[in-house]
Formats: C-alpha cells, sequence, structure tokens
C-alpha cells in the first residue's frame, strides 16, 4: 500500500491519534492527532532535513566525509524522533531520500539503503532515551541526560553509520580497514549534527518537563560573561585574520563561561550560547577564518564538529548533576523541615497530655512526673523540697449559684494569679476539680509558708462577678528523711489542707516532715 492509499485509509487518523497520545513529549498541535496534522508534520520534517542536508551538502562538502564532517539534519531526525515518535518517521525518510537522491546524486538503492539507516538510527535512539528518560526531566536528570546521550545521539549515530557502511561497502567492496574508517567518519559526523542544536531545539519546544529551579533573568556579572563570550566568539571566527593568531585548542576554554551560563542561568540559555558558538565557529570556518584553519589542524570543519561535541556533553552532564545537586539539597531542607514540624507536633502533643486545657497549669500526670524528679533530686543532693497544696473555698457553691462558667473563670484566675506570684508556670499543678499543687524545689518549708501566704493573699483579690469573692486554704510541709515517695508529702498536705478548712477556711497550715 502507497503512502497516500494509506493516509486515504479509514481510521487512519485514529491510528494516528491514538499513537501520538502514546508519546509523551509531543508538541500540542502533533497531539491532537489525525490526518492533518501527520502530513504537515511529515512534510514539515522532510523540508528541514533535505534543506538542511542541501546547505551541508553545498557548503560543507568541501571538508569531506559523507558527505561533510558534520550533518545537521541528524538533529532535525533526533527532534522529530523524540517529539513524533514513529509518526514522524516517514517525514525523515522522505527527507533522506531526496538530498540523497536529487542532491547528492545517490542510485535509488544506496538512496533507500542510506534513507531506512537514517530513519531507524533516531527512531531506535528515541526509544532507548524514552526507557532511560526519568518521569520529570530529561536534560536536569543525569539519567535522562545519559540516555539521551546513549540513545539519542550515539545509537542513533551507531545505526545510521552502520547501516550507511553497509549499504556503501555493498555498493563498491572495501577492506575491513576502510569500513571501519568510514563507519568512525560517519558516527563522528552525526553525533556533531545531533549535538548541533538537537537538544537547543529540544528544549525550547518543551521537551524538558522537570520540576527544577525556574529559569532565571540573568544577573550584571552574567550578562557581562554571556556578551563577552559572544564579543571572543565574534572576534575569533568573524574578524578576519584574528583567529588565526590563536591556538586551535584555546578554543575549548570557551567551555568555561559555557558552564557559568548554565549554571547560573539555565540550561536553555547555555546550550542557546552554545548553538550560536557553533553557528559562528561552522561558518567561520567555511570562510575560512578562525584558529581551526591554521596548518596544525587537518580538517578544520571535523574539529568544529569535536568541539560540538565536547561542549555539549560538558554542558548536558554539569547541568544534570547541578539540577540533582540542588533537588537532594531541596529534598533534604523539606526532609528537615518535615522533622522540625513532627518534632514540634511531637511536643506539642506531649505538652497537651501534661497540661491541664482549662487552666494551663500541669495535670495531676504532670505533678506525679515532675514531682517524683524533684523528690530524687532532693534526696540525693540534701537539699529541701515543699509542696503546697490548696483547695479552692465554697467552690462548689460557686458552681451552684453561678454556673459552671463562673467557677471555670474562678480556676483560671487562680491558675493566673498564682503563676503571676510564682514565676515559674511548671510550679503549678492542677489536681482535679478546685485543688492545685504547687512544688518548690531547695525551698524550707518556713520559706514555703510565705510564698504560700503570698498566694493566698493574691487569690482574696480575685472576683468572680460582682458577688462572688475567692479565697483558699492552704496546707505546707516538706520533704522529710522517711519520705520514700510523692505520696507521703501529698497526704500530709492534704490533711494540712483539711486542718484549714476546719479552722475556717482561707489560711495556711503546716505540715512538718515526719522523723
Amino acid at each position: 500500500m502507497s503512502l497516500a492509499q494509506s493516509a486515504a485509509a479509514p481510521g487512519f487518523g485514529l491510528r494516528a491519534e491514538a499513537q501520538f497520545s502514546h508519546n509523551p513529549w509531543l508538541l500540542p498541535w502533533l497531539a491532537r492527532g489525525g490526518l492533518i496534522p501527520w502530513v504537515v508534520g511529515n512534510v514539515l520534517v522532510a523540508l528541514l532535513y533535505a534543506g538542511l542536508g542541501v546547505l551541508v551538502g553545498r557548503f560543507f562538502g568541501a571538508y569531506g566525509l559523507f558527505p561533510a564532517p558534520i550533518w545537521l539534519p541528524a538533529g532535525i531526525a533526533c527532534v522529530a524522533a523524540m517529539v513524533g515518535g514513529a509518526g514522524l518517521l516517514p517525514g525523515i525518510f522522505i527527507g533522506s531520500c531526496l538530498v540523497n537522491g536529487l542532491f547528492f546524486g545517490s542510485s535509488p538503492g544506496l538512496t533507500l539503503a542510506i534513507s531506512l539507516g537514517n530513519t531507524l538510527g533516531p527512531w531506535a535512539g528515541m526509544m532507548v532515551t524514552r526507557a532511560m528518560r526519568p518521569l520529570t526531566g530529561l536534560f536536569t536528570r543525569f539519567i535522562g541526560v545519559l540516555g539521551f546521550i546513549l540513545g539519542g545521539v550515539l545509537l542513533h549515530a551507531a545505526c545510521t553509520a552502520a547501516i550507511g557502511t553497509l549499504a556503501l561497502s555493498l555498493a563498491s567492496p572495501m577492506s575491513l580497514a576502510e569500513a571501519y574508517a568510514v563507519f568512525s567518519a560517519w558516527w563522528l559526523c552525526d553525533s556533531g549534527g545531533t549535538f548541533f542544536f538537537a537538544p537547543a531545539l529540544l528544549l525550547w519546544l518543551g521537551a524538558e518537563r522537570s520540576s527544577a529551579p525556574a529559569d532565571r533573568p540573568p544577573g550584571p556579572i552574567d550578562t557581562l560573561v554571556l556578551l563577552g563570550t559572544v564579543a571572543a566568539v565574534a572576534a575569533l571566527f568573524a574578524i578576519p585574520g584574528t583567529g588565526r593568531l590563536v591556538r586551535p585548542d584555546a578554543v575549548f576554554l570557551l567551555t568555561v563561561p559555557l558552564s557559568w551560563i548554565t549554571l547560573r542561568i539555565s540550561l536553555r540559555a547555555a546550550y542557546t550560547l552554545l548553538t550560536l558558538i557553533c553557528l559562528a565557529a561552522t561558518v567561520g570556518t567555511v570562510l575560512g577564518e578562525g584558529p581551526f584553519q591554521g596548518p596544525a589542524v587537518a580538517n578544520p570543519l571535523q574539529s568544529v564538529g569535536l568541539m560540538t561535541v565536547l561542549f555539549a556533553m560538558d554542558a548536558l552532564t554539569l547541568i544534570a548533576l547541578t539540577s540533582e545537586g540542588r533537588e537532594a539539597r531541596a529534598r533534604l531542607a523539606e526532609t528537615r523541615g518535615t522533622l522540625a514540624r513532627s518534632m514540634a507536633r511531637t511536643e506539642n502533643l506531649a505538652r497537651e497530655a501534661l497540661t491541664d486545657p482549662l487552666t494551663g497549669a500541669g495535670n495531676r500526670r504532670h505533678f506525679n512526673h515532675a514531682g517524683g524528679a524533684v523528690l530524687y533530686k532532693a534526696r540525693q543532693s540534701g537539699q529541701p523540697c515543699s509542696l503546697i497544696f490548696f483547695d479552692i473555698d465554697h467552690f462548689k457553691a460557686l458552681n451552684d449559684a453561678a454556673g459552671h462558667e463562673a467557677g471555670d473563670a474562678a480556676l483560671r484566675a487562680v491558675a493566673k494569679t498564682t503563676t503571676g506570684i510564682l514565676r515559674e508556670q511548671t510550679l503549678l499543678f492542677r489536681m482535679g476539680g478546685e485543688e492545685f499543687a504547687v512544688l518548690l524545689p531547695c525551698v524550707a518549708l518556713a520559706e514555703a509558708a510565705a510564698v504560700a501566704e503570698r498566694l493566698r493573699l493574691a487569690i482574696r483579690t480575685i472576683r468572680v462577678g460582682e458577688d462572688h469573692r475567692l479565697s483558699a486554704s492552704f496546707g505546707v510541709t516538706e520533704c522529710g528523711p522517711s519520705d520514700r515517695c510523692l505520696d507521703h508529702l501529698l497526704r500530709r498536705a492534704d490533711a494540712a489542707v483539711y486542718a484549714a478548712k476546719e479552722s475556717g477556711r482561707d489560711r495556711v497550715e503546716l505540715a512538718p516532715p515526719e522523723a
């Protein structure tokens, strides 16, 4: 079936649409599928491939090597396979047939064989690149760059070179050494052509879909480096005679500012600059200018191709490793932030578990934990330790008369007043209901009694509403030699509170430690 018959066959548009929809790199107008986008895409690819082939043959042909040291149409084939998959392979094949059959005058059989290689190579390279490509990114992941280099460049060029060399050897027998020389030269020719502008075109077409940091505008120093690089390239390859004063290997120092732009601005900016460098070097070399035209260089345009490959691999690898480093640091910062938030939530939960939600004072669990630690430290160091226990007087009557909201207000006011005097919130604990306890490390009984008296007087100043003035009954005790646990102190202090209430309330009673 011919191409025209295939295109006219029922359901062809649906098959093309289904084929396009499975390619994640498709351009939007191709992704919609259908016959017209398919035809337009393939015609465009064929014209670009053939046009660049004619341009290369016309201006680069003087430097030899099948038919030039740099085969620019290989970049078009690579991009077409990446963004169109198998759907744009006909355009590559037709473009190759046009340039090889019409412009270079190859025989029909040789034209078809070479064109087959020029079509299968990009397709095989695309398959390898797609298999190795990470979920996000292409040139911003090292594995993505490796996949592009291995598949889109090396395997692509190896396939075209192998099939082309085989076709040439069948048309005109050659020795193994001659075949290897043809294959290696062809391989470098297509690799240089792919590196020349394929990554830049893929970047501008949106094939790089990454979560890497967005491109940032250049700063003053970045602009200076960029303009200086452009001026240096213009001086080397555009000003007659200037480039010949520079050693050929000195051109490779341009990788320094190129790396600067890659790291400081973006890969797209760096590869656009690289494409301009390669274009200037290519045009200047073809016109007989630049460092590569010196007597020490056997094939000037082949040196341009080598420069393109080295610069491209440096830029792609550098941005991939840098991007992965940035993302690793971002993930580390995010992990640290998550850990900090988790620790904060854990601390909040722990604090809530040990805090009375109404008053903000410690709860009974916190009292047992902190009191046990204070008691143990006092026994180990021989320092005194006292406990104040107090109960709000007539609290039930307040609740009955004014309601639970008034009772809650009274508890909060007592806690706030007590904390203000103690200057340390962790010393105050709500033991339940209207009962509170105060731990006083390194404080003897007499001093603790004075603290309790200040608390009693402060609580007397608290009013709830207009009709209710608060008061509290206090029991104070000190840790003694026979006290083995916190309950011993708590029982004595509670008994002292009971004695204070029996004696008329609103007073402080002492419970000396037992011998």
